[in-house]
């Protein structure tokens, strides 16, 4: 059975009440939240040495959306050291080290490894509408696979003031809101 909101339920009571509103709440609660995955090949893969590493587009937010991303994987299939930088277009959101350090018991200081990173955010870092989620590998040259994985929801609308009719004068006081010197 099939129900919308122009379709009323029918049913007895509070139950029935309570069910209708679950009916119609369940669709816009649906529609609030979109799972979002990226994915992009050779992340900072450099022809030359001289070249700088140049930023690669994972996603661009939709206008009226904010998307909130939780997760970053990294595929480093070229052993490169990184960090791996996540920005948009007005400022660097986070930096993932692909160099991690791996202590051994009873050994002086660890060593090194390189490995296949997965960061997760657990509230997520927002992105605005129609901002580039932008991937961009620092002192690489054969580049990296990145995933990038999160959700959108509906971006908070900006505040409008609410303008009443009428004021603070009555009609016979003209000068209120006007210039001195206005019509005189």
């Amino acid at each position: 059975m099939s129900v919308s909101a122009a379709s009323p339920v029918r049913c007895g009571g509070a139950v029935g009440a309570a069910l209708g509103l679950v009916l119609i709440a369940a669709p816009a609660r649906a529609v609030s939240e979109q799972p979002v995955s990226a994915f992009a090949a050779s992340v900072g893969q450099r022809g030359g040495s001289t070249e700088t590493p140049s930023p690669t587009t994972l996603y661009v937010v939709p206008e009226g959306y904010t998307l909130l991303l939780t997760d970053i994987l990294v595929a480093n299939h070229g052993q490169e050291v990184g960090p791996l930088y996540l920005s948009d277009s007005h400022q660097t959101r986070c930096a993932v080290e692909l160099l991690q350090t791996t202590l051994l018991n009873g050994a002086a200081g660890g060593f090194s490894t390189l490995s296949n990173v997965h960061t997760t955010f657990s509230t997520g870092i927002p992105f605005g509408p129609g901002e580039p989620v932008l991937a961009t590998l620092a002192g690489g040259s054969r580049g990296v696979d990145v995933t990038v994985t999160g959700k959108l929801v509906p971006a908070p609308r900006p505040r409008r003031a609410v303008l009443l009719p009428g004021g603070a004068h009555d009609a016979a006081d003209d000068s209120v809101g006007r210039p001195s010197g206005a019509g005189d």
